[in-house]
């Protein structure tokens, strides 16, 4: 979407927008988003999402998407009171499930909000699936989403563009990860429904064959955007295997986009199955020349003829370090104790997909806290010119000391593998560079 195209967004959607990217650059390494070029909303949008990260993956989308979604939430999430404000700070919609403890049986009251906010041209989010999930795959998605598409159309809202939306997580137990969110082509409703509902039949929620058919529609498209692999091993062979193809054709000294890469792996498990394993075997022969050494693809491609480009690499990396080190030293003085207590919290022994939720919230609650009592201080000591100022100063010195942990992590891979840079033989270079080019060749045969 162009500038001239992005949506004006009410004073409280530009503050969401504001405190969530702020959180996102906290919690992530890197996030990218990758929008079909040239589309844009004119009128109401329903997204379907993968719902792999629990409470990040609402967070992520709010990020990635051009407006401020409306998500439909399970009202079980209201009891818990910092929660319960948010959800309705952003305008959430609660839906009850029948397994879920409570006396409703019924979900009219939400399909009566979510007809009324596509009405009125809202974007409203639905995680089909029903349930977080640890798995690299999704579940079979509910028809809740079909349903409410055909039934606010039966409503009388028109123009409803249906949009799938796929979140990638590089770990989304870890902090500091990446995370690729893939948005589909969006397809209108009003064109397409003659192919969901039968001439003469009735557009309508309770159009049972009109549901299953869109639901069908909707997973399929889903399939395309989210990750889909048969599991952990499957999921992490074709990643790397993408990133060594893609390193293989782009600029030694260009990381390879996470968002390329999932894009490219998700292709490699939709191969035949034989085109996969071979994929994967390949690949796994070439990591053990890897593991050997403790590097990387990317070192070990920009590397294979000079030894002393390692070397530096590892100077250039410890210059910016210096240079980054009194900043560094305040955000580690400044937020040393929310910190700890977000390292505590991820030492919880929850699942994945828990701590994926947790981990903003907690942030939300600890740095928030902190830096709130900073900011008195200064106010107390200094006056409101001090206490704008430290709050200027506070994101700058925490963001300052993330890189350079990260730069400090890159320079110790650095050093680490420069020892097994020195030893090879050049006959073992050959070798191992003859393995990656198979891993190169099976993928390419295999997309």
């Amino acid at each position: 979407m162009t500038a001239d195209q992005q949506p004006i967004l009410s004073r409280k959607s530009r503050i969401i927008k504001k405190v969530v990217t702020w959180l996102v650059v906290l919690l992530y390494e890197k996030v990218e988003v990758y929008e079909p070029p040239g589309e844009t909303a004119t009128g109401p949008e329903l997204a379907v999402s993968n719902h792999f990260g629990g409470f990040a993956d609402a967070l992520l989308l709010i990020y990635a998407m051009d407006g401020v979604p409306r998500f439909i939430a399970r009202d079980v999430i209201w009891k818990f009171p910092v929660v319960k404000q948010i959800l309705n700070w952003v305008g959430a919609i609660p839906v009850h499930k029948r397994d879920d403890p409570g006396k409703r049986t019924g979900n009219d009251e939400m399909f009566a909000s979510t007809y009324q906010a596509l009405g009125e041209g809202d974007l409203v989010v639905i995680f089909p699936e029903g349930i977080t999930v640890d798995d690299p795959s999704m579940a079979t998605i509910k028809t809740g989403a079909a349903r409410i598409a055909l039934g606010a159309k039966a409503d009388g809202v028109e123009g409803i563009e249906l949009i799938p939306a796929g979140i990638h997580y590089d770990d989304k137990a870890a902090l500091r990860s990446r995370v690729f969110v893939n948005i589909g082509h969006a397809f209108d409703l009003d064109r397409d429904i003659d192919a969901y509902v039968d001439e003469g039949a009735e557009v309508s929620a309770d159009n049972r064959a009109a549901v299953r058919k869109l639901t069908d529609e909707l997973e399929e498209r889903l399939h395309r955007t989210a990750p889909n692999f048969t599991d952990w091993k499957e999921a992490r062979t074709l990643s790397a295997a993408a990133e060594v193809a893609i390193q293989n054709s782009t600029d030694e000294n260009v990381e390879v986009s996470y968002s390329d890469r999932e894009r490219l792996a998700a292709m490699l498990a939709r191969s035949p199955e034989a085109a996969k394993e071979e994929v994967m075997e390949t690949m796994h022969v070439y990591q053990r020349d890897l593991d050997v050494f403790g590097i990387g693809d990317r070192a070990m491609y920009a590397y294979r003829d000079r030894r002393n480009g390692l070397l530096g690499n590892a100077l250039f990396t410890l210059v910016v370090g210096l240079l980054l080190l009194p900043f560094a030293f305040m955000g580690l003085v400044t937020n040393i104790i929310p910190m700890i207590l977000l390292w505590l919290v991820g030492k919880l022994k929850v699942d994945p997909a828990v701590f994926a939720t947790i981990k903003p919230l907690a942030a939300v609650l600890f740095f928030g806290t902190a830096w709130g009592v900073h900011v008195w201080v200064a106010l107390e000591n200094t006056g409101l010119r001090g206490a704008a100022l430290t709050m200027l100063l506070l994101p700058i010195y925490l963001f300052a000391l993330i890189a350079w942990v990260e730069r400090a992590a890159r320079l110790w891979r650095a050093v680490h593998a420069w020892p097994g840079f020195r030893s090879r033989s050049r006959n073992l270079a050959e070798e191992i560079m003859l393995h990656r080019t198979a891993v190169v060749e099976a993928v390419a045969d295999a997309v």
